[in-house]
Parts: C-alpha cells; sequence; structure tokens
C-alpha cells in the first residue's frame, strides 16, 4: 500500500481533511489535496498520482466528472468518485464516463480500500 500516491479532490475542507488522515493511517501516501477542477490538473500534473478519489461536486469551473475525465485523457490517471447522492442521474453519469468506480458519503474504509488496491492493480477498470 506505500507505493500508492493518491490525490483528494474534495471542496469541503473537514471531509479532505478526514480523507488525508484515513489514507495516511492505512499507509497511503496523500501527494496532494485540490478543491477545484482545475487545482486538481494542476496538482495531477505535478506530483504524478496513482489514483485520485474525486468528490462529484467541485469549486471552480469544472465539475468533478469533467475534472476525472480530463485527467484520465491527459494523464491515464484512474479516478474513484465520492459522492452524497447515489441517485439515477448521479450513477448514470458515472457509468458515462471515463471512471466508473464510486464510492458514497460518509466513506467506509473497507469500500475505500477496496475501490483503490482494485484500481492500482487494474488501472483500466476505473
Amino acid at each position: 500500500m506505500k507505493n500508492i500516491k493518491i490525490l483528494i479532490v474534495e471542496d469541503e475542507a473537514i471531509i479532505a481533511l478526514d480523507m488525508q488522515e484515513t489514507l495516511t493511517r492505512l499507509g497511503y501516501q496523500v501527494c496532494g489535496i485540490a478543491s477545484s477542477g482545475e487545482k486538481a490538473v494542476h496538482l495531477a500534473e505535478t506530483t504524478s498520482p496513482n489514483i485520485i478519489i474525486m468528490d462529484m461536486k467541485l469549486k471552480g469551473k469544472m465539475d468533478g466528472i469533467e475534472t476525472a475525465n480530463l485527467i484520465k485523457e491527459k494523464l491515464s490517471v484512474p479516478s474513484v468518485f465520492l459522492t452524497a447522492s447515489t441517485d439515477d442521474n448521479t450513477i448514470r453519469q458515472i457509468e458515462n464516463s471515463l471512471n466508473k468506480e464510486y464510492i458514497t458519503k460518509p466513506f467506509n474504509e473497507e469500500e475505500l480500500v477496496s475501490k483503490i488496491e482494485n484500481l492500482f492493480n487494474n488501472p483500466s477498470a476505473g
């Protein structure tokens, strides 16, 4: 697990810090936290994460889906979406994106680890 670098993209600071604390405690390396799509793209380009935890709703001009798709197209880095909604529209948006994995808020550690490990071992699965 220690070799996996993760970028957290979350506009709610308390959730981002909780996620960072959890991931660090579990042995992952958090290479940055971004609250907007624009900052996420910049951090992905400069820190080379293996995986991104991407909130669906972000500050700035781009939402999480658009940001994750752009990063996957440019850098081939898969994302796990973080969402508070599991309505049909949200699930459809995820299914139509370049990244198919998601977890719900509040996140469950076991599910988080499972998604991270799955994407790290099989990046094309995202």
